[in-house]
């Protein structure tokens, strides 16, 4: 297994590693095995072939979030590897990439390319679980994820149904003048721009709409809540479903997320999946932008819903309810 191990070769003991090494690291690690890095690029060289022939096929043997989750450890160097390796996976799909290609050039989204492949394990794992086949996100924004979700889903889980509850209007950040005396006098609005809350006043539904068209996904099967998760309205519309996943990426001030993770994490079944954005100010690593401080001091109260920290891959913190 040796050989698997530095290939990187999705499934084998330390999927995460990647054979991106220099012969000196591989050698370094692994002295006893002087002529294992020449194997290592030639089997790189092969799966880039079977990326060419075959869409979707990106290794002989594919990863499942098990395989990431068995072996994950909180430290920098894994979660930097967990990071680059999903990354380099993301380009390795290409619908994933085009989607992603897409969101970047048109500027619809955030995140970072890894989080791509991170939900098409996610999506997988819903499907070999045999988990209910609903997944909700609270802050749709331009619909970079819930257009993924169901990207994905056409070949893996095409039952899968999709829930976003979001605003569909912004706040804008002041002209240059009010900036100057509101950062001087206004403590709100201090707090705002720490947490990144302002977002450009636009027409949210239509691009949301344009992204689903352009991928020729079906708008109608998304279900969309217009209004804030903190609304008793908005809540009441979920109010006794159960989800397999549900991604938490809406208002980033500590005590909305908060609220999120009390009023949502008990909609998820045992065994789902609970996903934090911007969550990561607390982790080790220096290969990623780590979020907000503020989600990320909301996080340390999850752990005593029900959930345990399976998996951190950039910014996304993913958190698993107890069976």
């Amino acid at each position: 297994m040796a050989e698997l191990y530095l290939l990187g070769v999705p499934g084998s003991p330390r999927p995460y590693r990647c054979c991106r090494k220099t012969k000196g690291e591989i050698r370094q690690r692994h002295p006893g095995l002087p002529g294992v890095w020449l194997f290592a690029a030639v089997a790189e060289i092969f799966r880039l072939e079977i990326d060419k022939k075959n869409k979707n096929m990106v290794s002989p043997i594919e990863a499942t979030l098990d395989d990431f989750v068995r072996q994950y450890e909180n430290t920098g160097a894994c979660n930097d590897d967990i990071f680059e390796t999903f990354t380099r996976n993301t380009d390795r799909y290409p619908f994933l990439k085009e989607h992603r290609d897409y969101i970047e050039q048109h500027r619809l989204g955030y995140g970072d390319r890894a989080f791509h492949y991170m939900w098409y394990l996610i999506i997988r794992h819903v499907q070999s679980r045999q988990l209910k086949p609903d997944m909700l996100e609270i802050g749709v924004f331009k619909g970079q994820v819930v257009s993924l979700w169901s990207l994905i889903a056409q070949t893996t889980l095409p039952e899968l149904r999709v829930t976003g509850i979001t605003p569909l209007s912004g706040k804008k950040i002041p002209g240059k003048w009010e900036r100057f005396f509101k950062a001087r006098f206004s403590a709100q609005y201090r707090k705002d721009l720490r947490d990144g809350n302002f977002y450009e006043e636009t027409d949210y539904l239509r691009i949301i709409e344009g992204l689903f068209r352009r991928f020729s996904l079906e708008f109608t099967k998304f279900r969309l809540i217009r209004g804030y998760s903190t609304d008793g309205g908005v809540r009441g519309q979920v109010a006794g479903e159960r989800f397999s996943v549900i991604y938490i990426d809406g208002d980033h001030s500590y005590d909305t997320v908060v609220l999120d993770i009390r009023n949502f994490s008990g909609l998820i079944v045992p065994g789902g999946l609970l996903v934090m954005d911007d969550a990561s100010c607390d982790l080790p690593g220096t290969k990623f932008w780590k979020g907000h401080q503020g989600v990320s001091e909301a996080c340390r109260t999850i752990e005593s819903f029900g959930f345990k920290n399976i998996l951190n891959v950039g910014h996304n913190r993913i958190y698993q309810k107890d069976k």
